[in-house]
């Protein structure tokens, strides 16, 4: 008798620890992965592909939304409210985790609370870029023609406080050249302007306009990586004659704030075989950029960097992006 009371006893509970079983088990529903930029850039591009790796790796789907706006800020924003469980993720670019907490007084989240850091997934040589048409063949012949005609020099940049505004800024501190930024909602806004002429130049990511490159509708004058490019040699790289002038793209995947040390293990391990995936791999190859340490300790390191170079040449210079 006492047995058969055991066994009615856990058989009408079972759908509760069961069920508490489930509801531990990560991730339990899709994935959200925000990207803070429109459709079409070369952020929305690399998360779409990373979602399609990640999505069996999981488990479960994983949904790219895009958030656009305000430099990345409200997708960033968002992220800093969601719920630290692992279902609200997203695709980050240099001047959400770096440039915007830095420059701006109110970026829409607090900077001094860190989000979950699971790894970098790509990096990418700037390069400045001018329409096929453009007289410019070099950086130098740009910023002389500049100097000689103040406030007509105009670059664009997928909106105020990304990378490629502060490459711009970067150019104005370093030789005085006045140029004047044009901000676009996404990258492919901002390239479309540029390949028709309506702005004069651009720098940004190979990976971003490598389609343009190739085509023939934009053209290489400079590089801000540690070297010329093998398939630019003409293209000086800007540290020849500013040695402080670095810059490179690069993305990383992040979590809220206070992610569960598991589920952050989690993502690390599935984001680590993801950027090994031949299908993601090759698809950045050819975009220009390639794969990085995609660990959360190589991830620290590199935004510790990014922020002494930030720091450096833009707030020590007083540029301010509000």
């Amino acid at each position: 008798m006492n047995r058969r009371r055991t066994v009615v006893a856990a058989l009408a509970t079972w759908p509760l620890w069961t069920g508490r079983a489930v509801a531990q088990k990560y991730p339990s529903r899709p994935v959200r992965m925000l990207v803070g930029f429109a459709a079409g850039g070369i952020t929305d591009i690399t998360a779409r592909m990373l979602a399609e790796v990640l999505t069996p790796i999981l488990g479960q789907n994983v949904v790219v939304e895009n958030k656009a706006g305000a430099g990345g800020n409200i997708a960033t924003a968002e992220l800093a409210r969601a719920t630290p469980d692992g279902h609200t993720l997203m695709l980050a670019s240099p001047g959400q985790l770096v440039v915007n907490p830095m420059t701006q007084s109110s970026p829409g989240f607090d900077p001094k609370t860190p989000f979950t850091l699971i790894g970098m997934t790509n990096t990418s040589p700037f390069v400045v870029v001018v329409p096929a048409n453009s007289p410019f063949r070099s950086v130098a012949e740009m910023v002389a023609w500049g100097k000689a005609n103040p406030g007509k020099l105009t670059f664009a940049s997928p909106g105020i406080g990304t990378t490629m505004h502060i490459g711009g800024e970067m150019l104005n501190a370093f030789t005085n050249v006045g140029a004047v930024h044009v901000p676009y909602r996404g990258g492919a806004q901002s390239t479309g302007d540029l390949v028709a002429g309506r702005v004069d130049f651009m720098i940004d990511s190979l990976g971003a306009v490598n389609t343009q490159v190739t085509s023939g509708s934009l053209r290489v004058i400079g590089v801000t990586g540690p070297q010329r490019l093998p398939r630019f040699p003409e293209a000086a790289a800007m540290v020849e004659s500013f040695p402080e002038f670095e810059l490179s793209s690069w993305l990383g995947l992040v979590g809220p704030p206070r992610l569960p040390p598991d589920v952050t293990a989690t993502l690390a391990a599935a984001l680590a075989r993801a950027v090994r995936e031949p299908k993601f791999a090759d698809h950045i190859a050819q975009r220009g950029s390639s794969t990085t340490d995609p660990s959360p300790a190589g991830f620290a390191a590199h935004l510790e960097r990014e922020r002494g170079r930030i720091d450096r040449t833009v707030v020590r210079r007083g540029l301010k992006l509000d």
